[in-house]
């Protein structure tokens, strides 16, 4: 089985990330540290789990800049086969949906009988691909799966809910996004890094993928850092008057009774 894996470059969750004074909707990049989108190890993960126990070939899908390469050499690190990546600058800058429409088209191509994707972007918290790319091929989707199992032209997948889990049955092809827990994902060795210089990343444009560059649908007009939290209130004495000065500061201070 051909699996396709959508997967994305995104700031390093520990990277402090500042909005571009100039550049409305983007960040300043400089000394930031980008890696592979964390919820996407899971889906290159459990890729690589079917493809080890029933065959095929796994293929990355990327829509970004050419400093993408650098999470796509760790997905391959991991054991993907080859990749593609989309580094047009409208399709960059494209909105989720159009995004969807042009992964869609690369993803057409290849055959693929499941397109994984992690759950959701970690830098936007964009959380429809699967269900984006799996509309535009006319296919089903699942989202947040936290357990996957293949059975011929059947996937069953196990989502968690509050109070318990949900088990959807779906006819591939199908789009499933993959929730933490889903798998452990495998550490690279150093030879498997190497080795990952060595493999296929075909850049292809969006003429290439036989699409014009459209209008986003909707667009981040501007990025803001988060308020400074205020210092916080202490109060002592006995438990009683501690008890009469937190009612006393809510409701004449805060104001919430």
């Amino acid at each position: 089985m051909n699996i396709a894996v959508i997967i994305r470059q995104v700031p390093d969750t520990e990277a402090a990330v500042k909005p571009h004074p100039a550049n409305q909707g983007a960040i300043v990049e400089d000394g930031v540290k980008f890696i592979l989108n964390p919820y996407d190890e899971y889906a290159v993960e459990e890729a690589l789990r079917i493809t080890e126990k029933d065959g095929g070939e796994v293929v990355g899908v990327c829509i970004g800049p050419q400093r993408s390469e650098t999470a796509i050499r760790m997905a391959m690190a991991m054991g993907m086969a080859r990749a593609i990546l989309i580094s047009d600058a409208p399709a960059v800058e494209a909105d989720l949906v159009t995004q969807g429409g042009i992964l869609a088209a690369a993803i057409k191509g290849l055959s693929a009988r499941l397109i994984l994707c992690g759950r959701e972007m970690i830098d936007t918290q964009n959380d429809a691909a699967a269900a984006v790319v799996a509309h535009r091929l006319g296919i089903p989707h699942v989202l947040a799966a936290s357990k996957i199992e293949i059975s011929g032209d059947k996937a069953t997948v196990v989502r968690d809910i509050e109070g318990g889990s949900l088990e959807i049955e779906t006819a591939l092809p199908a789009a499933i996004s993959c929730q933490k827990g889903l798998n452990e994902p495998r550490y690279p060795t150093l030879i498997a890094i190497k080795r990952a210089k060595n493999k296929e990343i075909k850049k292809m444009t969006l003429a290439e993928l036989g699409l014009a560059a459209a209008q986003p649908k909707s667009r981040v007009t501007a990025l803001r850092p988060l308020q400074a939290r205020s210092a916080g209130v202490k109060v002592a004495g006995s438990p009683e008057e501690v008890a009469g000065k937190c009612a006393a500061w809510l409701s004449e201070t805060a104001k919430v009774i």
